[in-house]
């Protein structure tokens, strides 16, 4: 164990994948479509770490956006399917030197993400990192997603581990108030300053190799 954890729970987007701007890209050139303008902190902000049902919601209520659902949704996959013939998706500086740490401690891991559970995997697989993990949880698993518990509490369930037996790396404000309902300790792995000022956990760090160093000194 390191300190009192035998699992460390992974966000994927934006804390495992690089996967952030890649979505913001997809998504600025769908909605320019419509004639909306989305700018990045609006993104960083209010959109990243949300379902694209939660993101269309609030664009609805907050902004006015009033696009049909299903074919702006059709926009959006139309766009990320050519960003993948142009580009791969790489991890988060610093993601495989904590794999391996962890992996070389026995310590368990799993992925809990508001993706689906066919992009996750598509990700995991692509960067050859899906067999380090041993629970994978998605948006296809669960009735309600972050920033609902339920993703973590099923996670907990699938592992057979108590909440104090995990520990959670997050970068939004969506995934840490999942984590924190969920009664977990969880850490914010988030570059922007004005992002991590946000969140509610114990601690923050800019990357995963600062998360790496401090596991090693606990």
């Amino acid at each position: 164990m390191i300190k009192n954890w035998k699992a460390v729970l992974f966000d994927m987007d934006g804390t495992l994948i690089d996967s952030e701007w890649f979505y913001y890209k997809a998504w600025r050139a769908a909605l320019k479509e419509y004639g909306f303008a989305l700018g990045s902190e609006l993104w960083l902000n209010d959109l990243a770490g949300k379902t694209d049902g939660q993101a269309f919601e609030l664009l609805h209520n907050t902004y006015a956006f009033d696009a049909d659902r299903e074919a702006f949704f059709e926009t959006v996959r139309t766009r990320i399917a050519q960003q993948h013939d142009e580009e791969s998706v790489p991890l988060m500086p610093g993601a495989s030197d904590l794999i391996h740490f962890l992996h070389e401690r026995e310590i368990i891991m799993a992925v809990v993400t508001s993706s689906k559970r066919e992009v996750a995997i598509y990700h995991l697989e692509r960067n050859v990192i899906r067999h380090f993990f041993s629970v994978l949880v998605t948006r296809t698993d669960v009735k309600q997603p972050k920033p609902d518990a339920e993703p973590y509490l099923r996670c907990l369930e699938e592992l057979g581990l108590a909440g104090d037996d995990c520990l959670v790396l997050e970068d939004s404000l969506t995934g840490t108030t999942a984590a924190k309902s969920a009664g977990l300790t969880c850490f914010g792995v988030q570059s922007h300053e004005a992002i991590r000022q946000t969140l509610t956990v114990e601690r923050t760090f800019d990357n995963l190799h600062e998360v790496r160093e401090f596991l090693e000194k606990v």
